[in-house]
């Protein structure tokens, strides 16, 4: 069942779903193979001790094992097939250090700026690309930080197409009584297929681990307020925001520039997730 406040990124990814709903694998393969020549042994001696109807069973279970087996193969080989390949956005254009996947997403998470003062604006960055050939549900859950308005910690629930790559831009205000110092978000993302895991879709030279939860410490800086803080220009609401799509030759960058307001790679520098 899909969160009820679920956001779609601008503009609208129309990219269809491919690939087996169930990724299976070698090992399930392997288990399949198994269990048949298992239930076909056991059919046999008990065909032989007299047991017509369990053999009858154990031979229907067999021959189950065996052709899902060979549904898995061919459904694997033809997603495969169909499969394009990912933009990788966060890895290879913009340059992200990307050390792991949460199921098929890779993500990272900082501020800009990250040098803040009291009183002062910022804005959150959540990038995050789907590696997967059917749609993912991201959930980033970030906070508490009293410095930065955050009395309890939130949530927000994000659609992503097969190989879509977007940008959350979360806008928030830094409180005239925060501490100066170093400072850190907590952020946790998981992921949830709604409709089933689809395939891996091939993302260049790297191989990235897959977890179920990444936890993430988004870093900044608090300086000491300035006597008459400049009024930042940012977006007043959040923003969700697509860079790129399997339907499209090439990722628009135009787009980060809009929400960022510089030019389609100024600003952004190399960020990695940091886990616990």
């Amino acid at each position: 069942m899909k969160p009820l406040n679920l956001l779609t990124a601008e503009p609208a990814d129309p990219t269809p779903d491919i690939g087996p709903r169930f990724r299976g694998g070698p090992f399930a393969l392997f288990v399949a193979i198994f269990c048949a020549i298992s239930a076909a042994g056991g059919g046999l001696v008990l065909w032989r001790e007299g047991m017509h109807l369990w053999a009858g069973l154990s031979a229907l279970l067999s021959s189950a094992a065996a052709l899902w087996a060979l549904w898995n193969l061919i459904g694997r080989f033809r997603g495969q097939a169909a499969a394009q390949r990912s933009h990788a956005v966060l890895t290879d254009v913009l340059g992200f250090d990307i050390i792991c996947t949460c199921r098929d997403v890779a993500a990272t998470v900082f501020f800009s700026p990250d040098s803040l003062a009291a009183g002062s604006a910022t804005r959150v960055l959540f990038f995050f690309e789907n590696y997967a050939s059917r749609q993912r549900i991201v959930q980033f859950r970030f906070g508490p930080h009293a410095a930065l308005g955050l009395d309890e910690a939130q949530t927000c629930s994000l659609l992503l197409a097969a190989g879509q790559a977007a940008v959350y831009v979360l806008p928030l205000a830094v409180a005239s009584a925060a501490v100066p110092g170093e400072h850190d978000l907590p952020v946790t993302l998981r992921v949830e297929s709604p409709t089933g895991a689809g395939l891996r879709l091939p993302v260049g030279r790297h191989h990235l681990h897959d977890l179920r939860t990444v936890h993430f410490a988004a870093p900044f800086t608090l300086g000491i307020a300035s006597a008459s803080p400049a009024p930042a220009a940012f977006p007043e609401k959040p923003r969700y925001v697509s860079l790129a799509s399997l339907g499209e030759p090439a990722p628009r960058l135009e787009l980060l520039a809009s929400v960022l307001g510089t030019a389609p790679t100024a600003g952004i520098t190399t960020h990695s997730a940091e886990l616990s």
